[in-house]
């Protein structure tokens, strides 16, 4: 995928909820058909640009707060982003 790719993917899931951003196995590894190893580039491009938007992000098996209630990234999902000073 190249970086514009990328981008308008992330502009479309912020979009559709700015506040929470969730990355799944099947999105990445199925609907976009990439390796392991482009699997691990794509999130790394994703997480830099997230945080730069102001994101704390977590992966597979991280646990995280979001309104208020603990949370753990699921074995299904890659990537949650949690948008910063939410609460």
């Amino acid at each position: 995928m190249t970086m514009q790719e990328i981008t308008q993917y992330l502009d479309n899931k912020i979009n559709s909820d700015e506040n929470i951003v969730t990355i799944t196995f099947y999105e990445v590894r199925i609907k976009f058909d990439l390796s392991e190893e482009e699997t691990q580039e794509f999130l790394r491009l994703c997480k830099t640009r997230l945080e730069n938007l102001g994101y704390q992000v977590y992966f597979t098996g991280a646990k995280y707060m979001y309104q208020g209630e603990s949370k753990v990234v699921q074995s299904n999902e890659l990537m949650v982003a949690i948008k910063e000073n939410l609460e």
